[in-house]
């Protein structure tokens, strides 16, 4: 199954990431993950890194003008190069302009995600359904950490809402938003699942 796709710029900052396994460590420390081990494997042995084993999953780097596509998987079967080319040059041809400016709103590469839900095969992606532990109420909010309790509130209010509703009301971007949502479920406040409509977040 496919777990991940990421978009990295150059210096391992990841600007895109469609996440299908919530339980995958957050875009930040994944890029910086990739990013060291890029980096080790260019330097210390002279060649670009592909591919990795790590915790189960494998990891796939590829490298395109400006950007590296990283796609996370359980086997080295379910990626080939071709999709992982098909995907960073789609990337480049949508968002060419954007990268030139290096523009700092990444919520506009949100749109990407169409393109990848077309890309890759609904059979290799992961299930991403994800049911809370112990769901949100007014008690155990205050056990929420200060750093995403807004977007606690919010969810608690509304029961489901998709990112860009939380964007909304907390006048935040989108990609802050699904942070805050994403560690709302790892800390197993919040549940997330797919729709036709896309990713909801629910209690």
């Amino acid at each position: 199954m496919i777990r991940a796709v990421y978009i990295l710029i150059e210096g391992g900052i990841c600007i895109y990431s469609r996440v299908y396994d919530t339980a995958l460590a957050d875009s930040m420390l994944m890029s910086s993950f990739v990013s060291a081990i890029t980096t080790f494997s260019r330097e210390a042995m002279g060649d670009e890194l592909r591919g990795i084993e790590s915790g189960g999953h494998f990891l796939f780097v590829t490298d395109h003008d400006k950007i590296s596509t990283v796609i996370v998987a359980d086997t080295p079967g379910e990626v080939s190069s071709s999709v992982m080319d098909y995907i960073g040059v789609s990337f480049l041809s949508m968002f060419s302009v954007h990268l030139q400016h290096q523009m700092s709103d990444t919520s506009v590469y949100r749109s990407f995600d169409e393109v990848i839900d077309r890309i890759v095969p609904q059979k290799a992606i992961a299930e991403s359904r994800v049911d809370p532990r112990e769901p949100l109420d007014a008690l155990s909010i205050v056990e929420v950490p200060r750093s995403v309790r807004d977007a606690a509130l919010v969810l608690l209010r509304r029961q489901s809402l998709q990112a860009q509703q939380a964007a909304r009301e907390l006048s935040i971007d989108i990609n802050e938003a699904v942070e805050k949502l994403e560690r709302l479920v790892k800390l197993g406040k919040a549940g997330r699942k797919e729709t036709i409509e896309g990713v909801v977040y629910f209690i």
